[in-house]
């Protein structure tokens, strides 16, 4: 029969496994991949800011708002990069349900968003 790990039991694991040469010598090998997809990936993020910025000026949405809008489409793309069709519709649904609730956004707004990043993100 299993025990539950404590939080003690899963701080022993990890002090055993964090060896700096071990975790250094596994970034090097790494690294040009993780370089590459860092680059392509943040690439994609601003590209996708700068089809959302104008829907903001648009409706004339300033200061930390523009936050609030950006942070959706940002989380929009992450999910329907993941998922698309049916699926990225609900999770399109969804977190627009979530941002018109729980932070006031604007649904015409989100509307527009949800238009843009989900035509333009393409599945890979």
């Amino acid at each position: 029969m299993p025990l539950p790990k404590t939080g003690q039991n899963r701080f022993a694991k990890y002090s055993a496994k964090f060896d700096p040469t071990t975790i250094g010598a596994r970034f090097g090998q790494v690294k040009d991949v993780a370089l590459a997809r860092a680059q392509e990936g943040l690439i994609a993020f601003a590209s996708m800011q700068d089809l959302v910025k104008p829907i903001l000026d648009k409706y004339g949405v300033a200061g930390t708002q523009r936050a609030l809008y950006l942070g959706f489409a940002n989380k929009l793309m992450k999910h329907v990069e993941r998922a698309t069709g049916e699926a990225g519709v609900k999770i399109a649904n969804g977190l627009k349900s979530l941002y018109v609730t729980a932070f006031g956004a604007d649904p015409a707004i989100l509307d527009e968003i949800i238009q843009v990043v989900a035509g333009w993100v393409s599945a890979y």
